[in-house]
């Protein structure tokens, strides 16, 4: 009796912990403190140029007990309207399970809208909408892909001063499929530019429960951009799970710009 209320009281306390690292992410982002996106796992308010292109081509990992999941690579291909940006991402799926061989194939086609509803150049302050609609074009049977559709509306904000940048969202997920649960997610970055070619920035982010019986994450990224030439960069990021079960996450490639 005595070893079970112990781990009783310890797990609640872990939650406790993970709920208030999110609570603290989602105030900093309300209080007004994202142009950064990829490599990072956040999102920002900032569309590309009108007329212009942002096309990424990362590969990704993500390493978790006895599994490893790969985009072997990721297509990101983003349209600049004004304060509107249109986003297609499509992903080749990698996964491979210690014992059990290795699966192959396209995942889940991702669609998405963003919209910067205000935009003061004087304080540097963004704001925007970012709702996305995944579609379940990978299949579920191999793991590559979730079987069911899933929705995002998440709100996204920038602040920007001297060489500095803080960058955040919070949004929802709802998700359809079979043994998944809704839920909420927060992110924030802080980027420095640290020359005329490289940005570094650090990302903490994390989210409830996103299965059912499965715990909240919480994850940090180190990483940046090194300007390879005026329309390429070489973005990169490396971290890993601070609470939950993610030992590695990678993120190495690159982002073609056309204006």
């Amino acid at each position: 009796m005595g070893v079970a209320r112990s781990t009783s009281l310890g797990r609640n306390q872990v939650r406790m912990k993970v709920h208030g690292v999110l609570l603290g992410i989602g105030w900093l982002l309300m209080i007004g403190f994202v142009h950064a996106g990829p490599p990072f796992v956040t999102d920002d308010p900032e569309p590309p140029p009108s007329g212009g292109w942002e096309i990424n081509v990362p590969f990704i990992l993500e390493r978790t007990p006895g599994k490893t999941e790969m985009d072997a690579p990721l297509f990101d291909f983003n349209y600049g309207l004004p304060d509107v940006q249109l986003k297609l991402e499509f992903p080749i799926r990698v996964v491979h399970e210690d014992g059990d061989g290795t699966a192959g194939g396209a995942g889940d086609l991702l669609l998405g809208v963003k919209w910067r509803f205000f935009n003061n150049e004087q304080s540097h302050l963004q704001l925007g909408s970012y709702p996305q609609l995944l579609l379940p074009t990978g299949d579920r049977a191999r793991g590559l892909g979730e079987g069911r559709p899933a929705y995002l509306l998440p709100l996204v904000a920038q602040k920007s001063w001297d060489t500095w940048t803080l960058y955040g969202n919070v949004g929802y997920w709802w998700q359809s499929a079979a043994e998944t649960r809704n839920y909420v997610y927060a992110g924030v970055v802080l980027e420095r530019e640290i020359s005329e070619r490289l940005t570094l920035g650090a990302e903490l982010f994390g989210n409830s429960p996103k299965e059912r019986g499965s715990r909240s994450d919480v994850a940090f990224n180190l990483g940046g951009t090194w300007k390879l030439s005026k329309h390429v960069n070489l973005l990169f990021t490396g971290g890993r799970d601070i609470v939950g079960d993610t030992s590695a996450i990678g993120y190495i490639g690159l982002q073609f710009l056309t204006k």
